[in-house]
């Protein structure tokens, strides 16, 4: 940026190449084209996507048999379809971003028509747009799909020319993608991005974000910065939503007072919930509600990977709710639900000092844990049996254990207010 303020001008800096569908576009074009067909057209579509999804049909076998479907269909439904579906939240920024960066801008697509890729690209101001042929007579669908760009290798081709066209190889192009249908362009590609991706590409993309709003993807270029994403932003406000969440537990000794049975029933219940959440996220498949809890409280280093954090503070609360007495397990909960979120927002805002044993931790969030475990301990137990709860909490939180702290947290706190009131 120039002292007037003006954007100075920038050699090119390379491609950025966007899939479509869940990239761009909010949920699926075929899917909204099925439905606004009939609804039994949308079940047969949907239950090629499952067979797709689990391995069972190639992507190019599912786009053929989908618009097999969509045999009769007039051209200008399809494109009426087109103008209905929303864009992904940042999508209008983040193109136009890049394209003032020096970036040259394609859209690429399996199973979205190449008219409509065509018109989206035109829309965002995009360099470029490929998209699967369609056959068409007197203005109607035939239900069959001309050449191959619906394949992975077709794909891989079409995007291949839309880059030589604007000067581009393979060695500057960053993808960013989804699906597995990206496969191909993932492995020529320099490097990719994955935005809320299912586990080929969960597995192979250079960085994977689980975000609802594009704009995060400029973190990964330089100039990312000037629009105020940057990864330490990210991840101070990933770490308060994630405590915020993990906060929410402190409501559940009240529950058990009204009814200890149906706390427990309630808490695993979510847990297994949870569990089942994370088996389907990483075949790509979004449970609503709690992948975007996920997603908004997981780590950077977390999502190529099952997150355990949330599986296993359940489980600690289920274990220390039905385990112990009342006592012990309001403490246990409590330290876990309001010590754990409070040291650990305090040891990144005002912590310098690594712990020797483990130098994820701060000092500053272990004394932290401390006071607040040695707070809630008092109502419960006397004060040097409060200290010694304290003390517990706070050795537990400092170990290398990893997510594994929300499962020992609370069981051991609430065992040592459970003795303490068993010697008195």
């Amino acid at each position: 940026m120039s002292a007037s303020g003006r954007r100075e001008t920038v050699l090119p800096r390379g491609a950025v190449a966007f899939d479509v569908d869940g990239v761009l576009l909010q949920g699926l074009f075929l899917s909204q084209a099925a439905w606004r067909k009939s609804p039994a057209v949308w079940a047969k579509s949907m239950w090629l996507g499952l067979l797709h999804k689990l391995g069972f049909l190639s992507v190019k076998d599912v786009v053929e048999r989908a618009y097999a479907l969509q045999r009769g269909t007039r051209v200008d439904d399809v494109l009426a379809v087109a103008e209905s579906v929303r864009l992904v939240r940042g999508a209008r920024e983040v193109c136009a971003e890049l394209k003032a960066l020096g970036y040259a801008v394609v859209f690429v697509s399996v199973g979205v028509p190449n008219e409509v890729v065509e018109r989206l690209a035109a829309r965002l101001g995009a360099d470029g747009g490929a998209g699967v042929l369609l056959e068409a007579k007197d203005g109607e669908l035939t239900g069959r799909v001309v050449g191959e760009r619906h394949s992975e290798n077709g794909k891989r081709e079409s995007l291949d020319r839309m880059l030589r066209q604007a000067g581009f190889g393979w060695t500057e192009t960053t993808v960013v993608v989804d699906d597995r249908s990206n496969s191909e362009i993932v492995r020529a590609a320099w490097r990719s991005i994955g935005v809320n991706p299912e586990m080929p590409i969960l597995r192979d993309a250079s960085f994977v974000l689980h975000t609802q709003d594009l704009r995060e993807i400029l973190q990964f270029f330089p100039e990312g910065y000037d629009v105020g994403v940057t990864p330490q932003r990210l991840a101070v406000r990933h770490e308060a939503v994630r405590k915020a969440i993990h906060a929410c537990a402190a409501v559940v000794p009240t529950l058990a007072l009204w009814s200890k049975g149906f706390t427990l029933w309630l808490v695993g219940a979510v847990t297994g919930l949870f569990v089942l959440s994370e088996w389907l996220r990483l075949l790509g498949v979004a449970v609503p509600v709690l992948s975007k809890v996920t997603w908004a409280t997981m780590r950077p280093s977390e999502p190529r990977r099952i997150v355990l954090g949330p599986i296993l503070y359940g489980v600690g609360i289920f274990l220390t709710l039905a385990l112990f007495p009342r006592a012990g397990a309001t403490v246990g909960i409590l330290i876990l639900a309001v010590g754990d979120s409070v040291a650990s927002l305090a040891g990144r805002a005002f912590g310098s000092t690594a712990l020797p044993h483990n130098p994820g931790k701060t000092l500053v969030g272990s004394f932290s844990l401390f006071a607040v475990g040695v707070i809630i301990a008092t109502f419960f137990v006397s004060i040097p049996w409060a200290f010694a709860v304290g003390a517990a909490a706070a050795l537990v939180e400092s170990l290398s254990v990893g997510a594994a702290d929300n499962l020992l947290l609370p069981i051991v706190a609430a065992g040592v207010v459970t003795l303490a009131r068993a010697v008195h």
